[in-house]
Formats: structure tokens, C-alpha cells, sequence
């Protein structure tokens, strides 16, 4: 019961700061200071650090050197949790989404998602989904970041999905830089499968960036598999 409560204040959280707090900010760099629009999302990075430790959830950080110094990347993780997004703003760096286009319909939200150039993925209409790669390769070179769970859902039981093809597709067709990463534990501490939070160590592996020239001669499966296996030889359950 006092875990569901904690999950239901950290939700509740959340969405007062993206709501409240969020919202000047996102209007100041989209409107008025545009020469750093892609920085829109970097107030989520202080906030999560500081409201991961209100909450009791310890964040461990492994190979913050392998963070490109330059934005305009490509970040590809494993999924396992809501917890995940949170995670990758407070240990990586701000980012854009490439995500399910159901989020883009949530009002004011939906609103966010587009002032931070996140691109919505359609499931149901595979058609509108053309362009994306092409959009993902302009913006980066703007730089923003973009982040992506390419396993498609979230693991219930933190067991890797198979990758979709989508994004290592792209990166075939406009390379771009990928920064590999593992997360562990985060659907411990805020599972899928029910409704608690339970305060503990969340530990992110950041793997060695892959650069365009690393995957030239590869073909999309090579680079697919590969960055599944590295992602996922992180893993406890893979050693």
C-alpha cells in the first residue's frame, strides 16, 4: 500500500513539472532564446537527479567519459520501465523521443512533445512514419538528441525484447552518431506490472559511442544485433 502511494506521489510529481514548471521554459526556448532550442528539455536533467533522491532511488552512472561532447546523438537503450525516460535525462543528457504517436494526442503534453522535436511513430499507418530518418539526421545536425527503445514496449520481467528494425534502419540511410545504453533495475524500483515505487539503486551503463564509419560495412541486422548484444551483455542476467 505505502509503496502504490509513493508511485502515485511520483507520478503526480512528474506531471506538476511538466505542467507547472516546464512550461515557461519551454516557451522561453521556443519563442524567445532560439539559438538553443535544442536544450529545451535540459531543466528535466537537474529535476530528476533531485527528485530520484527525494524518493529514495539511488542513481549509479557508469561511462559518463563515453558521453559524446558535442550533442546531436542518437541514444538507443533497453526498456523496462516509465522510470527509463526519467533515468536517461538525469544520467545522460536532455534529449527528444522518437515514441508511439498515441503520446502526441495527450493535451498540453502532446504540445511538449512537438516544441521538443520529438517525432511521433505511427504503428497503425507505417506510411506516415516516411520522412522520419531524414528529419532525425536535420535535427541532430542542429543538435538535438534523440532517444530510443528500440525493443518497442516495455520488459515486464527486464528480459530484453528482440530490437525492431526502425532506427538502425535510419541510421543505414542517414548515419548518425548512436550512443549504446543499459539500464538496470529501473523496473524494479517502478515496475510495469504493478503499481509501486520501491526506493533502490538504478545503475546506467553507457557503452562506447558508435560512430557512422564503426558501421559502414555492416548491414542493418549486423548493426541491430550487435547493439542488442552490447546493450544487453550489461545486463545481470547476461553475466
Amino acid at each position: 500500500m505505502i509503496s502504490a502511494i509513493k508511485a502515485i506521489i511520483y507520478y503526480l510529481v512528474v506531471v506538476f513539472a511538466i505542467t507547472i514548471e516546464g512550461f515557461p521554459y519551454v516557451i522561453y526556448h521556443s519563442y524567445i532564446h532560439k539559438d538553443h532550442r535544442y536544450r529545451v528539455t535540459r531543466i528535466c536533467c537537474g529535476f530528476f537527479r533531485r527528485n530520484f533522491k527525494r524518493f529514495g532511488i539511488k542513481l549509479v552512472v557508469e561511462g559518463s567519459e563515453n558521453i559524446p561532447k558535442e550533442s546531436g546523438f542518437v541514444m538507443v537503450a533497453n526498456h523496462q520501465s516509465f522510470l527509463d525516460i526519467n533515468v536517461i535525462f538525469a544520467a545522460v543528457s536532455y534529449t527528444a523521443f522518437v515514441a508511439k504517436s498515441t503520446l502526441w494526442k495527450i493535451p498540453y503534453f502532446g504540445w511538449i512533445m512537438r516544441r521538443t522535436k520529438s517525432i511521433p511513430v505511427f504503428r497503425s499507418d507505417p506510411r506516415k512514419n516516411a520522412g522520419m530518418g531524414k528529419l532525425i539526421a536535420q535535427n541532430t545536425a542542429e543538435g538535438y538528441n534523440y532517444c530510443v527503445f528500440p525493443e518497442g514496449k516495455r520488459s515486464g520481467d527486464g528480459v530484453m525484447f528482440r530490437f525492431q528494425n526502425g532506427i538502425f534502419r535510419i541510421a543505414k540511410q542517414h548515419p548518425v552518431k548512436i550512443l549504446p545504453i543499459t539500464l538496470i533495475n529501473t523496473g524494479n524500483v517502478l515496475p510495469k506490472t504493478k503499481l509501486g515505487l520501491f526506493p533502490g539503486e538504478v545503475k546506467v551503463v553507457i557503452h562506447p559511442v558508435v560512430n557512422p564509419e564503426d558501421y559502414a560495412n555492416m548491414t542493418m541486422e549486423e548493426l541491430r544485433d550487435g547493439l542488442h548484444d552490447k546493450i544487453e551483455s550489461a545486463l545481470p542476467y547476461a553475466k
